[in-house]
């Protein structure tokens, strides 16, 4: 997988795999803990959750431009990693008073305001300007560190609450208490990694105001900075909306897992919600990948089924000794979209080659607008589902009588997925390929600062949710995601030429 790449690659991959695992499990309950320990209502909540994923992404703006201007990348991220762990931290606090949270989410937001947009400039400053093409790549391939993190994030979550609740007989609060814990740690892994293996993105970790580098920058005239940070906000105004509809992940998408999802699964169906079976499921998938692709290396192949054999094992004998039926977790569903990430990763980035080689390269902006599409495809998918589903005005704060198979939710998910490969990897290396190199901090906070609005908007639209119909909400996210990709073919040519 990093055969080409820079070694710098596998750092960052790993550094950022540890610390969205930290931030995972915090999205994965943080919505859960706000209505179970100060009982918030869905409003009050998901409107919070809005305004802690704003604060969250815009704050890179500012990390960006301290990184450009004072501390260089590394030290800045550094920085933000020692600050995420006091946040998380805070969090492991149990209190009954909101005061703690605020304290605790506000120190989250300047950490991974530190942190996040330059560990992004970080991977860019690894290619030449001429590899473009290898840089998509290399952002897909950091795209699914990001995304191993967050699939145990979940299932981690789960697992401390529940160990926590049955052997030291604490609430239900007090066990995401000690999720808020974990993710500390993992951030404290990710230091780790990132400190000291500092040698192998050395070379990357440079400002173009003290040096430059002719390789990895291009000169610009004034009039191409202006035309390419034209495209660059275009382009962030454009995926507001797309992080507006993926965000409903912590919200809209959680709370219909939570109140209008059949959770008590049984037959295969538990396999998807139990950690030795999708971890079957996953080896076959990927064993089989391996196999099917050694073309002539018989170790690969043989590997390859050695992997489908065990995993075949573990779900014969999960389904006929440990069988049963299995409640499901609402966090759980969180897994979903991170799996499909680690699966569908190696796919797209095998279409996108091919399409390359048959002379018809799909471009960065292209591929965002695609991904904008099939965004509303998957929100689609949930108005189906809420076809007879009563509104959430009308539950009293309990969960609904009429259900739906987890299977709505699990295809909205891999939609959503493909969505997200399209768009959001692309995205960061638009942003690095096109950002004026002095600024290159500060625009690729300004890509978060765009995710930020949406991520308001994610938490700003659940009024809507508790008010609507269901149908109607699902309906609203796949016009504004339809009404973004036709901008992005409005605006093509010009975004385009701005990668040149």
């Amino acid at each position: 997988m990093f055969k080409d790449h820079p070694k710098g690659l596998i750092v960052l991959f790993f550094t950022e795999m540890w610390e969205r695992f930290g931030f995972y499990i915090m999205i994965a309950i943080f919505v859960f803990y706000m209505q179970e320990n100060f009982k918030w209502d869905t409003a009050t909540a998901t409107n919070i959750y809005g305004i802690f994923l704003a604060g969250v992404y815009f704050t890179p703006v500012l990390g960006g431009w301290i990184a450009d201007n004072l501390l260089g990348y590394g030290r800045t991220i550094k920085l933000g990693a020692i600050v995420f762990v006091i946040g998380y931290a805070t969090l492991a606090i149990p209190t009954g008073t909101p005061l703690t949270l605020y304290l605790g989410l506000a120190i989250v937001c300047i950490g991974n305001g530190l942190f996040k947009a330059n560990i992004s400039v970080l991977v860019g400053n690894l290619y030449a300007h001429s590899q473009g093409t290898l840089k998509d790549a290399g952002f897909n391939i950091f795209y699914m560190g990001i995304n191993i993190g967050s699939f145990y994030a979940p299932m981690v979550a789960k697992g401390i609450r529940e160990f926590m609740m049955q052997n030291f007989n604490v609430t239900m609060a007090q066990g995401y208490n000690a999720a808020f814990a974990v993710a500390a740690f993992g951030m404290i892994i990710s230091f780790v990694i990132f400190s000291a293996f500092r040698k192998y993105y050395e070379d990357a970790d440079y400002r173009a105001k003290v040096k430059q580098d002719a390789v990895r920058d291009v000169v610009l005239t004034k009039k191409q900075e202006k035309e390419k940070i034209i495209a660059l906000l275009t382009i962030f105004f454009i995926v507001i909306f797309f992080w507006m509809a993926f965000h409903q992940n912590g919200a809209a998408l959680s709370l219909f897992a939570r109140d209008y999802t059949d959770r008590m699964v049984s037959g295969f169906t538990s396999l998807l919600f139990d950690i030795f079976g999708l971890h079957a499921i996953l080896a076959i998938l990927l064993g089989g990948g391996a196999a099917l692709t050694s073309k002539g290396s018989t170790k690969k192949l043989w590997i390859g089924l050695l992997f489908v054999v065990l995993g075949i094992f573990v779900i014969i004998l999960k389904l006929n000794v440990f069988g049963g039926t299995t409640l499901a977790a609402p966090e759980q569903f969180k897994s979903f979209n991170p799996m499909f990430i680690v699966l569908l990763t190696p796919v797209i980035v095998s279409w996108f080659a091919f399409v390359r080689k048959a002379g018809k390269e799909i471009s960065s902006p292209a591929k965002i607008g695609i991904g904008m599409f099939i965004t509303g495809i998957a929100y689609i998918i949930m108005i189906i589902a809420a076809q007879g589903l009563p509104g959430v005005y009308s539950l009293g704060g309990e969960e609904s009588s009429t259900t739906v198979a987890p299977y709505w939710l699990i295809s909205t998910y891999f939609t959503l997925t493909v969505a997200e490969l399209h768009l959001s990897p692309m995205g960061l290396s638009f942003v690095s390929k096109v950002a004026p190199p002095k600024i290159k901090g500060l625009m690729m906070g300004c890509w978060f600062g765009a995710t930020a609005i949406g991520n308001y908007f994610a938490g700003f639209i659940g009024r809507f949710y508790q008010n609507w119909e269901l149908w109607q909400f699902f309906l609203l996210v796949v016009i504004t995601s339809w009404i973004s990709a036709s901008l992005v073919l409005v605006f093509l040519k010009k975004l385009k030429i701005a990668t040149q």
